[in-house]
């Protein structure tokens, strides 16, 4: 109903219970605000409990209000690195949003942005301005912002496995300049391409969901990014998730869009697997937003990095069916940037 594709409930929530697991669920994926506009419409003809519509209402108003100030962020460090000579493109969050009909209820998170430039002169630039926090292979953890976590991305994402990773690269790199210079107008910065969306995002989701989780709202953004594709645009992308290998993962992804949100099937990049599919939508229905909600992840706060190197490799093994070159790969990936980190002095803390 949110994303415009069913008129009304195939059934009614019965009780305060029902609403409030309802609720929960909703929360969970990071969807009040998307959902909300659905709730407040129903609130005069249905009867809806007072304190979980209150709740619903209450998050919605701050989603908008966190969106406006996380859009105008963007916009100030965007400006700020233009001014030092670096092009750069924001990543999902309010560039995602731009494609809902409702930007400013899509729950945002931490500002995601892709600088243009060599890493060890763009974290060198960083370390002069602001506190570096960590720093791995695609990205660092930059304190730019009072309350919202900065990422500055080297590269969009990466692969386990060597050879899907040189090819990933090369993938990116050849896009990169398109979206270096993709302004939107009315954002006041880049955003991606809808053709390179339709790739990085659904890497992105794939990435989650072995390394921690995913929850319902990356599968929403996606939705958005296949709905605002032309039939040109959705021919190249299947044809650039085929060359990274990643047409397996890509028809999983497509029975979830029909199975949650019923999506024609003509905007579709390609069949979907429905056994890859059901597997992935119980992974994306067991973790809730980033896996916060899957017991499995659970762990102490003073986990060290052999511990945490054990949780991830077990955690990982449950993929092994479904996506077995980067399960297997994972281990090996994990000890090379354990030491690419240590040779590049980015091991400590503010390196």
């Amino acid at each position: 109903m949110a994303a415009g594709v069913q008129e009304s409930f195939s059934e009614l929530p019965p009780d305060r219970g029902a609403w409030e697991a309802l609720f929960t669920s909703a929360a969970e994926h990071n969807l009040l605000g998307f959902s909300f506009p659905v709730v407040d419409g129903l609130h005069d003809t249905v009867e809806i409990p007072l304190s979980v519509y209150s709740r619903w209402a209450m998050a919605a108003e701050k989603i908008r209000e966190r969106n406006e100030s996380q859009k105008e962020a963007c916009r100030r460090i965007s400006e700020r690195f233009a001014e030092h000579g670096y092009r750069s493109c924001i990543l999902k969050g309010q560039a995602a949003a731009r494609l809902y009909p409702d930007a400013g209820l899509r729950h945002s998170g931490d500002i995601d942005i892709w600088l243009e430039g060599d890493r060890d002169a763009v974290v060198a630039f960083l370390k002069q301005r602001f506190p570096v926090h960590k720093t791995v292979y695609h990205h660092c953890d930059v304190r730019m912002l009072k309350d919202t976590g900065v990422e500055v991305h080297f590269t969009p994402s990466w692969m386990n496995s060597p050879f899907g990773n040189r090819r990933l690269q090369r993938w990116f790199a050849k896009n990169a300049g398109e979206q270096f210079s993709h302004f939107d107008e009315g954002l006041g910065f880049c955003v991606p391409t809808l053709r390179f969306d339709a790739v990085y995002m659904l890497i992105h989701i794939y990435r989650h969901v072995l390394e921690e989780g995913i929850g319902l709202r990356q599968l929403i953004d996606y939705f958005y990014v296949l709905r605002h594709l032309d039939s040109a645009s959705r021919a190249a992308a299947a044809s650039d998730l085929k060359y990274l290998h990643m047409d397996s993962f890509a028809a999983s992804v497509m029975y979830v869009m029909r199975a949650v949100l019923d999506m024609d099937e003509a905007l579709l990049l390609c069949p979907p697997d429905p056994a890859g599919g059901a597997f992935l939508l119980d992974e994306i229905m067991r973790s809730g937003n980033f896996g916060r909600c899957d017991p499995r992840n659970s762990h102490g706060e003073d986990e060290g990095v052999v511990a945490h190197g054990r949780r991830k490799v077990s955690r990982g093994m449950r993929y092994l069916l479904h996506y077995p070159s980067e399960v297997l790969w994972m281990p090996f990936y994990m000890c090379w940037q354990y030491f690419w980190r240590k040779r590049h002095n980015y091991l400590y803390k503010g390196r």
